[in-house]
């Protein structure tokens, strides 16, 4: 008898208004009840204006800092690490939009775009969402910063259950009718199979390849497929597009190589960095996955880009060094504490607190890199061969050098 995910959630419960008399009413749901581990797993939000005055609430992608979400799955492996240092920031689109009384707004969120819930096991989601309003039909926008804003908790209990190819051909099958349509369908369809990557798809995901619109999930779904096929096709879409500054799948591309950490891809990646202008960020995107590709071989040839008349270069340079995770690359590391220039000092000295999870500072402190040169070369001396060094997205707490 085959068995089935079954998706059992609870509902905690709303937080309370933040203000009295609050007209907007929201809840979160899912899509079914019953899901085959490997399926989409969508959360919804709806949100009501229950009031007698329309109402402005802001809306932006749910899945973006701007999106006011904050959606954490236990036990589930995140799809978009930023290490253990590193957080999401920059600039994203939203918009208001106007609630008459009794209008909705509803959010769709695929769950799978932001976590791995394609292995049986047992979860526990929690969800917040601070939705900004104002009341009548005005400009969103005009409110501050610290405008006012409900918020919106929900906590989930999921369990995955085994399921096998023949179970999920089904349902996939209704995405790939939509994949051939002309409207809305057909983006939600190309970003359930890129973000769900079953092998059995992996020519469709190859073929999406082709066309301009969909190449964006196709490069993704080719990270998340794993396949030889899916990486080669990965590493030739990078070899043989054009540099552009441009944000997209080119760049995707080129991060998604150092993320699958193929040692082979090195000189690809190094020729990439090469291509692009030296103050561009996706040259520096590719010398970073260089080093995390890269490892003990990556330092000789990172050190030789310290030598750049670019200081975007070498700081890129810098910071490949420590993404290398190599014990090799922490006395250079010691050395360019010397330097001058503070973004290569800098970067360098917050370089070998990821690497050996050891500072020569106190938090907060004002000391100069170059003050700190004594201090890490004594300490290299003695813990040349024993010193752990970590990879960078392998957490724990700084202690002082001993």
């Amino acid at each position: 008898m085959p068995r089935f995910l079954v998706f059992h959630f609870l509902l905690v419960g709303l937080t309370l208004p933040a203000l009295a008399g609050s007209q907007l009413d929201g809840r979160f749901y899912l899509s079914k009840r019953t899901y085959s581990a490997g399926e989409p797993v969508f959360l919804i939000f709806e949100v009501e204006n229950k009031g007698k005055q329309p109402v402005m609430i802001g809306i932006a992608d749910p899945l973006s800092f701007c999106g006011g979400y904050e959606i954490k799955v236990e036990g589930a492996k995140s799809q978009q690490s930023f290490g253990c240092y590193g957080g999401v920031g920059g600039s994203c689109a939203s918009s208001d939009e106007a609630l008459k009384p009794g209008g909705r707004h509803t959010d769709r969120i695929l769950l799978n775009q932001s976590y791995d819930l394609r292995q049986p096991a047992r979860y526990s989601l929690r969800v917040t969402h601070e939705l900004p309003y104002g009341l009548g039909d005005g400009d969103l926008a005009l409110l501050g910063p610290n405008g006012t804003h409900e918020t919106f908790d929900a906590q989930l209990e999921i369990v995955l259950e085994s399921s096998s190819d023949s179970e999920l051909k089904p349902e996939f099958q209704k995405y790939l009718l939509d994949l051939q349509s002309g409207d809305s369908r057909r983006m939600e369809a190309a970003d359930v199979i890129a973000n769900l990557a079953p092998p059995f798809l992996e020519g469709t995901i190859l073929h999406m390849l082709d066309s301009p619109e969909l190449r964006h999930f196709a490069v993704r779904g080719l990270r998340n497929l794993g396949t030889p096929a899916a990486h080669t096709a990965l590493v030739s879409f990078v070899k043989n597009s054009q540099p552009t500054q441009v944000a997209g799948e080119y760049q995707d591309a080129i991060r998604y190589l150092g993320e699958i950490g193929d040692h082979n891809d090195l000189a690809v990646l190094l020729q990439v960095a090469h291509a692009n202008p030296p103050d561009s960020y996706i040259r520096s995107v590719a010398m970073e996955s260089a080093g995390e590709v890269g490892g003990d071989d990556a330092v000789p040839l990172l050190a030789a880009e310290l030598k750049d008349p670019s200081i975007d270069v070498r700081q890129s340079a810098v910071r490949a060094l420590y993404l290398t995770g190599s014990r090799v690359a922490v006395p250079v590391l010691i050395e360019l504490l010397r330097s001058p220039e503070e973004r290569v000092s800098g970067t360098a000295e917050f370089g070998l607190q990821a690497l050996t999870h050891h500072s020569a500072t106190k938090p907060d402190s004002a000391v100069q890199p170059s003050a700190t040169y004594a201090k890490w070369s004594e300490w290299w001396d003695t813990h040349r061969e024993s010193a752990t060094i970590f990879k960078y997205d392998q957490c724990g707490d700084v202690v002082p050098l001993e």
